[in-house]
Parts: C-alpha cells; structure tokens; sequence
C-alpha cells in the first residue's frame, strides 16, 4: 500500500496517490494535514491539474466562493463575452478562438462549462487589493482543466477600499505545463462592461451567501495557505466581513 512520510514530499505520481489516499484518510494531526495538502496543491498546480492556477494562489486569501448556475447566471456569461470583445483586439488568434470556444451559448458547449466566483484579497509588496475572479472552465481528459479568468479589484489603503482599479485576464487552455496562452493587466477604464461586472459580482456576494447550492467550500481549503479568513479589515469594503471574521 502507499504510504506518505511526514515529510509530506511529493515527487511523483506514486507519492501523489499516496499523499491524496492520506488526505482523504483524514488521520494525520491538522499540521501535518496543512504540510500535505499545500505539498499536494503545489504539485497539482505545477501540472496544471485540476482548478489551481498561480495567479490565484500567490499573495492571495479567497475568503469566499460559490458556483456558478450557468442555466441562471447567463447575465454573467454575457458580461464576460462583452468584455472579451472588447480585448479581442489585443489577443493572439489561438486565445480567440479558445474563448469562443469556451463560452459557446450552444447546448452542448454549455453542457461542459464549469464556473466558479473567488472572493479574494492580494498582498503584492506593500499594495493590497479586493477583488472577484470571474472563472470559467471545463474538464480536459480526466484530471486536467481549460481555464478562463476575469479578476476585477479595487486598492486597499489604510482600511479603506478605492474604487474598482484594475482587471487581469488569463486566458488558459490546457496545453500542458505551459503559461497562460494569454494574459493582460488593465485599467478598469480599458473596458466600458467591466464596471458592470465588479458591480453585478459585488452584489452577488451578499445575495448568494445564503443560497442553498451557490457557496463552495470542502474540508481540505481548511489546510490551504490560500484559502481562509481575511488577513485586513476594510471599513467600507465592497465584500464585506465582520471585523471579527
């Protein structure tokens, strides 16, 4: 049987089915279980296996997620159609025709599409944002995801949230351990729709919290560095928490 050190080392696929067959086990004490799990998001996020990506893990806290209903939320979709439009000028012909592809309104395009919100915080250096990433994907063969990110954030200064600032797009298809086949970092103004969409994910937030289905959580972010409680209190915040949450 596979076994896993508390070393907690994953090297190979065989230490990663034995770190995953540990994690489910649910047995080790929880600092060995944090050691593990990030061991193992690391590994998966190094082959671009499963959901993990780097933008969304470095810096950051996600202190709140839900899923996407794509038979409800087409207001959504359509918000991040416009505003790709709008950078379709600036994206490589592959990058275009994957996102076409990806958020395809036909019935069988649509029957694979995954979407999930992160509410998240970032610490770049001495800067800190708030912000929400709009985040499509489908599955690739069985462990692998295609991957499209829209993040929409505002600064953070001295407790207080400044109005919504910037937008990174990561327009990532699955083709191996590879960068993303496109990316951008803009002004918030580079997009008439993007104010649109910070508004409608700002006031999903408080809406969806107590919506049986809409908010995701799994045992194992209780063991992920990036996942948890917000490490800065913001009076005015566009998601707001409790200041002793």
């Amino acid at each position: 049987m596979n076994t896993i050190d508390d070393d907690c080392k994953i090297q190979d696929a065989e230490s990663y089915l034995a770190a995953m067959q540990t994690l489910n086990k649910k047995d080790r004490p929880p600092a060995v279980l944090r050691l593990l799990m990030n061991a193992f998001e690391s590994y998966r996020q190094a082959r671009k296996i499963g959901w993990s990506r780097p933008w969304n893990k470095y810096g950051v806290k996600t202190f709140r997620s839900y899923r996407l209903d794509l038979d409800q939320d087409t207001d959504l979709i359509a918000l991040a159609n416009d505003i790709l439009t709008e950078a379709a000028s600036e994206m490589p012909e592959a990058a275009r025709t994957f996102v076409n592809d990806l958020l395809d309104d036909r019935p069988q395009a649509r029957h694979q599409l995954m979407g999930i919100i992160f509410f998240h915080e970032i610490e770049e250096g001495d800067d800190v944002y708030e912000g929400a990433t709009l985040s499509f994907g489908r599955k690739v063969e069985k462990r692998y995801r295609d991957r499209l990110d829209l993040v929409f954030e505002a600064p953070v200064d001295n407790q207080r949230a400044g109005p919504f600032a910037r937008m990174r797009i990561f327009v990532d298809p699955y083709l191996g351990a590879k960068p993303p086949l496109w990316q951008t970092d803009c002004p918030a103004t580079a997009s008439s729709q993007a104010q649109a969409a910070f508004q409608r994910l700002s006031t999903v937030y408080t809406a969806w919290q107590s919506i049986d289905g809409r908010p995701w959580d799994h045992w194992t972010s209780a063991y992920i560095d990036h996942f948890g409680p917000r490490r800065h209190y913001v009076e005015n915040s566009h998601f707001p928490i409790s200041e002793t949450q």
